[in-house]
């Protein structure tokens, strides 16, 4: 049913609705209160490195370093770069779209790359291009390790605009250039090269099954691939039946001050698009109307775009922990954050903290950004229907519902300015309550003549993803992780794992009841990964081998470690 809406502002302020957040894992609850026993309080404590030295592999520095590790290893990374393998907004259903069908030939690419994989893992595909990698392991008690990436790369918008071919896989000696050469086959490339390794030696057999899971879809909501991934694992090994996951993701590596931090993503923020649709009156453009129905969305485009989302420091959320580890081991690298640190003073932290990077501002708020606007089929014809999307990722101290009473609230004034109907969210979950009924009075175009724009503003969501839970930064499966991360990335200054929130979403929001330990990390050091989902995308090919070395260690101490057997429980989840 269409209706004439006015919103009520004391109803709806922008930020009123969802300022206690809910997490959901299994039906449960953990809401994120933000107070904090002073007994319990974060230390940035650090568990010992860990070196797999005792399984008596040759040791990863060995196996990926030198000219013939690198050259092979280029060989590898760009013949899959070189695969477009994209996934669309608007793909149909696999075998039903012909756009997928370039995935066999990435499959077939991977089968001639990685022969010892393919001839010792069992390989299940889901749902036609899902990919589910299985060697199972001698010790049926130790749970299995899951490792994760995507197929699939964004578009490129104009080939033109690039400094190689996007899909040339070219390497100028430093850096590896192409779609997905970073976002996500950099990992992908580097989770079959260590498990190649490791399966070439005939003498290798694991105690602990591993999992390698590959999505499709990962660039438009996994739904077809990790979506049916999971589910798949879920009912065939059962719930909480993972030690680990560890998919892409993170803030790979700083180097501060002497301290290199290790920054994996230990929950992910919430997603929401919400969809504005116009219908208005058209016409030849010699006789327009005062505002166009483009000029009306752009209109609802500036207001939106002038009242951003405010930030907000939660105690004892891995932001705030990510920043206690730093006054802890780099005090002098960032004084004034170490000061406010020390005061407890955390409304003016978050202050300091929007101005550092784009990053750290956006891990504070909830972003919205309007990434769609389609509009008009003639330049001389008004156009009828107007489009814009608007995706949201959503910080912990909001919710989908405050998303939703936040586009409301704005769009308030432009709707009655032209007695738009509007139709809000219809059928959906979620939703705020607002008010219905008449409320034009504050027209501002008052032409000599009748304007009748009869137009009807439709809005509606998609991909609503909850605010994950919070992964353990304590615990026997985080000290072999962390473990792993300060062995691999050892060097004369100290290495700082600390978990941290991922601003954007991965194919883990499928894998949420496979266990509570998932990590999201490619450790990448700062600025060695570029161009992701733009344009020169590009990774340095050395950075790269170090992501190779990091997966070999990490599969190999797992494979030493009882770290997740079957029948331990994790208790440090979800809750602050």
């Amino acid at each position: 049913m269409i209706v004439r809406v006015s919103l009520l502002a004391s109803v709806l302020p922008p930020l009123a609705l969802g300022l206690t957040t809910a997490f959901f894992r299994d039906g449960a609850q953990h809401v994120l209160h933000g107070n904090v026993d002073t007994q319990t309080q974060f230390k940035c404590e650090l568990p010992p490195p860990l070196e797999p030295s005792k399984d008596g592999l040759p040791a990863a520095g060995d196996v990926f370093s030198g000219e013939q590790a690198l050259k092979l290893q280029v060989e590898r990374h760009s013949a899959v770069v070189k695969i477009p393998s994209i996934s669309y907004d608007d793909n149909g259903e696999p075998l039903e779209d012909p756009r997928w069908e370039i995935f066999y030939t990435l499959h077939e690419a991977l089968e001639s790359l990685y022969p010892s994989v393919h001839r010792r893992m069992d390989r299940k595909t889901v749902n036609t291009f899902g990919l589910v990698y299985t060697i199972k392991g001698t010790d049926a008690s130790l749970k299995p390790l899951m490792l994760a990436a995507h197929q699939d790369v964004v578009p490129v918008a104009d080939d033109s605009t690039w400094s190689y071919p996007p899909f040339s896989g070219h390497f100028d000696g430093k850096w590896l250039w192409g779609r997905g050469a970073s976002d996500d086959k950099n990992s992908l490339t580097a989770l079959f090269s260590a498990l190649e390794a490791l399966l070439s030696n005939q003498d290798w057999t694991p105690k602990r099954t591993i999992i390698l899971a590959l999505g499709f879809d990962e660039e438009c909501s996994g739904r077809r691939g990790a979506g049916t991934i999971g589910p798949y694992l879920e009912e065939t090994y059962g719930p909480d039946s993972m030690a680990l996951i560890l998919d892409e993701g993170g803030m790979g590596l700083e180097l501060l001050d002497g301290t290199l931090y290790a920054l994996p993503a230990v929950m992910e923020k919430g997603h929401v698009d919400i969809w504005l649709e116009l219908y208005v009156n058209g016409g030849h453009s010699s006789a327009p109307f005062p505002h166009t129905g483009i000029g009306i969305m752009s209109e609802i485009v500036t207001q939106l775009e002038a009242h951003p989302w405010k930030p907000k420091l939660i105690e004892d959320s891995p932001i705030h922990r990510h920043y206690i580890c730093q006054a802890t081991h780099s005090p002098e690298a960032r004084p004034a954050i170490t000061k406010l640190i020390e005061e407890g003073d955390l409304d003016n932290l978050a202050e300091v903290l929007v101005t550092l990077d784009r990053s750290t501002h956006y891990r504070l708020q909830t972003s919205q950004a309007v990434d769609v606007f389609e509009a008009g089929v003639k330049i001389n014809a008004m156009p009828e229907y107007v489009k814009v999307g608007v995706n949201h990722r959503i910080a912990p101290q909001d919710s989908i519902k405050a998303v939703k009473a936040n586009i409301l609230d704005q769009i308030k004034p432009i709707v009655d300015k032209y007695s738009l109907a509007v139709k809000a969210f219809d059928g959906e979950e979620s939703n705020p309550d607002f008010d219905l009924g008449m409320g034009f009075e504050n027209g501002v175009i008052n032409p000599m003549y009748e304007v009748e724009y009869n137009g009807t503003l439709v809005l509606t969501s998609s991909q609503p993803t909850l605010v994950t839970p919070i992964s353990p930064s304590t615990g026997e499966v985080w000290d072999v992780f962390s473990g792993t991360i300060q062995h691999s990335f050892a060097f004369d200054g100290k290495v700082v794992p600390v978990g941290e929130l991922m601003t954007g979403n991965t194919d883990t929001r499928h894998y949420l009841n496979l266990t509570p330990n998932i990590y999201r990390w490619v450790p990448m050091r700062q600025g060695h990964s570029l161009g992701a989902h733009t344009v020169d995308e590009r990774i340095d090919i050395e950075n790269h081998l170090e992501v190779v070395r990091f997966y070999y260690d990490l599969i190999r101490n797992f494979d030493s470690s009882e770290a997740g057997s079957a029948g331990k429980v994790t208790d440090d989840v979800g809750e602050l």
